[in-house]
């Protein structure tokens, strides 16, 4: 394969220079008390640093453009993504209301979506243009938010964003075509694996809503670039365990009368973090489900149907097992 020694170098040195970017960064803000005050909704103790999505950023798009061919995506990725780290480094040192938050967001998504071309259909012509695009722009709303949700227990959204990414690098490999996002896709697989070598529990730092939300715009990208141009089913695969333990949970919340956008620790894996009594238990079944969804979204490509079946069983085994290890946190 004649990428894989560039593929190697992006995903080792991005994993090398996070790290090393990480550590230079808590040893920079180690004075300037950037970091997340303990209360009765985190599942911290202590104070730990915040703002971990910057150098996790820095690197991805730093070896990618560097690497890689830039192409003309760049020219909608990079605002859109300094736009939301800027915007949500306020809201983590400071308080931002819902409203604006979420017009970004949104301003984010639109941009996105107005960047496709009209024959770029994201469900494969079953809705005409302009009811998928509505489709589209809400569910990457919906994924921008529910991941920073997600966001609750030490090495989850690291590596959530690392699986998602090498996913989109397994099946785009699997079609024997070349994409123009897949220098991005392993910079920031790689980024997120040196990421948590200071973010697994116990984390010394965290990615905050600066990493994130502008992850989550970043891996909504990669799943559309893929049901675009490659697999429907594999772009609801690779993300299927995060979107159904966020949109379980919202459901639940709303319908007790909860305010969505509060603090919470009722997630699935929250649960199942108190009730095992570690954070790195619950983060190694998701990634070894994740694992699986990699496995099926490969599938996929060649049988939707048996790639979705798996998947649907896999996150159905794993969220029994969640829902099972939250009950010690009952008794």
């Amino acid at each position: 394969m004649p990428q894989l020694v560039p593929m190697l170098v992006t995903l080792v040195g991005a994993l090398l220079l996070a790290a090393a970017l990480t550590l230079l960064y808590m040893r920079v803000i180690k004075d300037r008390r950037f970091v997340a005050q303990e209360n009765h909704r985190s599942m911290h103790k202590g104070e730990v640093a915040v703002g971990g999505g910057w150098p996790l950023l820095a690197t991805a798009l730093l070896l990618a453009i560097l690497l890689w061919p830039v192409g003309r995506h760049h020219a909608v990725l990079l605002p859109a993504l300094a736009t939301l780290a800027v915007v949500s480094w306020w809201d983590d040192i400071g308080t931002l209301a819902p409203g604006p938050r979420l017009a970004v967001h949104a301003a984010a998504a639109l941009l996105c979506l107005w960047w496709l071309p009209s024959d770029a259909l994201i469900l494969h012509g079953w809705l005409p243009l302009w009811l998928d695009r509505v489709v589209a722009f809400l569910a990457l709303v919906w994924w921008i938010n529910l991941y920073n949700f997600m966001d609750g227990i030490d090495g989850i959204a690291g590596t959530e964003t690392a699986s998602i990414a090498i996913g989109y690098v397994a099946v785009t490999l699997a079609t024997g075509t070349a994409s123009p996002l897949l220098g991005l896709a392993l910079a920031t697989a790689g980024a997120a694996l040196g990421f948590l070598v200071w973010n697994w529990h116990p984390a010394r730092i965290f990615m905050g809503d600066v990493g994130a939300i502008p992850l989550g715009f970043l891996m909504g990208w990669l799943l559309f670039d893929l049901a675009v141009h490659h697999s429907l089913a594999a772009a609801i695969i690779l993300p299927l365990y995060y979107a159904t333990d966020a949109t379980l949970t919202l459901a639940k919340r709303i319908a007790r009368g909860e305010r969505p956008w509060e603090p919470h620790r009722s997630h699935a894996y929250q649960r199942a973090a108190r009730g095992l009594g570690s954070h790195s238990a619950v983060v190694k079944r998701i990634a070894l489900c994740n694992l699986g969804l990699i496995g099926a979204a490969v599938l996929a490509l060649s049988q939707p149907l048996a790639g979705l079946a798996i998947a649907v069983a896999a996150v159905g085994a794993l969220m029994l097992s969640l829902e099972r290890a939250a009950r010690g946190a009952s008794h």
